[in-house]
């Protein structure tokens, strides 16, 4: 699957988004031309499935007849969203969309227009049969959880994606240190176990530096949550223009035209190359010297351990097409 950031215009202005930022680089949102192109190249490389996502994406006014031609391409598209949208967008996307991703933030943070605005769309998506998960990012302000289990039980929702906060590409937004993480970590366990208690599934968006997990928790972690790891692999979250990148905090690592490889799996080996100095860099004595290192772990978020100086050199726009001859 791939990231297409339709647009990064939004709605909301959460303290630990990585993305807002990037609204000064993408001001414009995906066009039709180019989307055309992009759903053209997904066919071509038999994409399983595509997430939409932002900023905001039901802020595109296109966002509904992309959706539905992607499904109509045999893509399944997959909503990532804040849940704030006119109630009758939800009517048409559920029968098209596979996956309502619903970011739910702590209750404070919504005015009561929003909050109920809200519930009326997880109400209309969990009336009509859809899928519906909801996503919870952990960031030094917003640490509370036990709102999101009520409403996996209000909505009958039973899978939540979680993650830390990571880093925009400036660091400027509230993120967690790898040290933080470490402080944090039994607080994301026992969030875990609540979940799991309820029979609610939960699934670790990016990795964690094992170390910080004491035995006991890392087993069951690795046992329980989906996509647990210490090792981080390619995003390639496409940006309104078709550039690419491995993931936002790492947005300088990047490909001017997505459509130029022959395959995801082409995007993924070519990210993945170029990272691989990176994975080595800035990594403490105890890393290098733990067995785990670069098997089962790479130290932490490497937006995090990143030179104060570009490590990879920004590619040639044939540099996919090169790599495959």
């Amino acid at each position: 699957m791939i990231n297409i950031f339709v647009t990064y215009r939004c709605n909301l202005a959460c303290s630990y988004c990585f993305a807002r930022e990037l609204h000064a680089e993408y001001p414009e949102d995906l066009t039709e031309a180019d989307f055309d192109r992009l759903l053209e190249w997904m066919e071509r490389a038999q994409l399983p499935a595509a997430a939409f996502i932002g900023g905001e994406p039901t802020l595109h006014p296109l966002l509904a007849y992309m959706i539905e031609r992607t499904a109509e391409a045999g893509i399944s598209p997959v909503l990532f969203t804040n849940g704030l949208f006119p109630t009758e967008l939800a009517d048409r996307l559920t029968p098209v969309v596979s996956n309502f991703v619903v970011n739910c933030n702590e209750p404070s943070l919504y005015t009561d227009g929003q909050a109920e605005l809200l519930a009326a769309n997880l109400r209309r998506i969990a009336a009509s049969g859809a899928r519906l998960t909801f996503s919870k990012n952990f960031s030094s302000q917003y640490c509370e959880y036990d709102y999101l289990l009520e409403a996996c039980a209000r909505y009958g929702v039973q899978s939540v994606r979680y993650d830390i906060s990571r880093p925009s590409i400036s660091a400027g937004n509230d993120h967690f240190t790898n040290d933080d993480t470490r402080r944090i970590i039994s607080h994301i366990v026992r969030f875990v176990k609540a979940c799991e208690e309820r029979g609610v599934r939960t699934g670790l968006d990016c990795s964690v530096r094992l170390c910080d997990l004491r035995i006991e928790d890392r087993n069951y972690l690795e046992r329980v949550s989906m996509k647990f790891s210490g090792v981080c692999h390619p995003s390639i979250d496409v940006h309104p223009d078709l550039s690419a990148s491995y993931c936002l905090p790492m947005r300088d690592i990047s490909v001017p035209d997505v459509t130029a490889f022959p395959s995801q799996d082409a995007v993924m080996w070519h990210f993945a190359e170029r990272v691989r100095p990176i994975r080595k860099a800035n990594v403490s004595t105890d890393c290098l010297e733990c067995r785990d290192f670069m098997r089962r772990c790479q130290g932490g978020c490497m937006a995090l351990r990143r030179a104060s100086s570009p490590i990879c050199r920004e590619p040639d726009s044939d540099d996919g097409a090169k790599e495959e001859e």
